[in-house]
């Protein structure tokens, strides 16, 4: 029960508004045509093999929040980035007619962002045991009503951009949750956390390949916001809507989770904290979905991979 927890809760933070909608894999996979496939194969390895380390040095990194500025910093910078993305996400879904209700369900979602902060991600973590199985199994459900394995996919060129792409993948998302990563390691053996590790990296590899697979037969698709929710209409594109809804959520209190925690290794001001792990992710998701995900999310990759050697190389 114990790893089916930690599972979920790696995964549920990986599907975000980014994965679930499909705007993700169509900035690092999709685009790539055909060379995309071998490289989320690829990813499956590094994906393993970097939770498990996360798991495996968790009380180590934790630690390490409170010794190194340049942890620290790289940190913060990766959380808002990812933060603003969830909070843009859910704006685009936040389409009602009235401006009341829009502006309502915001507020709420806004409370139990401030929720996760005081209190942490323990009943979190419950949730996403629940949710994200249920949320899983609706998408794919949806998904294979619009993909034909025998139907032609898009043909690309570039195989090296490809596997650049794809490795930038996984440093994103792992340098992105190592913190809430690391935080789920107490209470398991070594065996449990291998086990953990595997699991989560074969779900979303999986998934991963379901909808790039999705993604290469609608080629036009490719360039919008939330390629995914074009695919649908009437009952089907409500349902998903609300799957990627949920995606946006469990990621976005995953992540608020992890900047305060973060932010509270160096400083003991709540309300800096508050400000600086909520308000200003807020306000850089008016810059739009799109436009965090095209160019911030490649930017937060290269950060990403200058975190995760502080962690790697670091032999104390």
């Amino acid at each position: 029960m114990k790893e089916l927890s930690v599972v979920f809760a790696i995964i549920g933070t990986v599907i975000g508004s980014g994965f679930i909608s499909g705007k993700e894999i169509a900035v690092f996979f999709a685009r790539f045509g055909l060379w995309s496939l071998p490289a989320i194969v690829l990813i499956f390895f590094l994906f393993w093999l970097l939770f498990y380390f996360l798991l495996l040095k968790g009380d180590k990194i934790l630690k390490k929040l409170k010794k190194s500025k340049i942890f620290f910093v790289l940190s913060i910078f990766l959380s808002v980035i990812f933060t603003s993305a969830m909070f843009a996400g859910i704006g685009n879904l936040l389409n009602f007619d009235s401006e009341i209700i829009n502006l309502s369900i915001f507020v709420i979602i806004f409370i139990f962002c401030t929720f996760i902060f005081k209190y942490g991600l323990s009943a979190l973590n419950k949730i996403n045991f629940v949710i994200v199985p249920i949320m899983l199994i609706i998408f794919l459900c949806l998904l294979s009503n619009k993909t034909s394995f025998s139907q032609p996919t898009n043909n690309g060129a570039d195989g090296f951009l490809a596997i650049f792409y794809a490795i930038l993948y996984v440093v994103l998302n792992t340098s992105n949750g190592c913190v809430m990563i690391a935080g789920l390691s107490k209470g398991l053996t070594s065996k449990q956390k291998a086990r953990a590790s595997f699991i989560s990296s074969l779900v979303l590899v999986l998934l991963l390949l379901f909808i790039n697979i999705v993604l290469l037969q609608h080629p036009s698709l490719i360039s919008l916001d939330m390629p995914l929710l074009s695919l649908f209409s009437g009952w089907q594109k409500a349902l998903l809507n609300i799957i990627v809804f949920i995606g946006c959520l469990t990621t976005l209190f995953s992540l608020i989770f992890s900047s305060s925690l973060t932010l509270r290794g160096l400083c003991n001001n709540d309300f800096l904290i508050f400000f600086i792990s909520i308000v200003v992710p807020t306000l850089i998701s008016l810059v739009g979905f799109g436009v965090i995900v095209t160019y911030l999310y490649p930017l937060a990759s290269i950060v990403g991979i200058f975190l995760l050697l502080d962690i790697l190389l670091d032999k104390r």
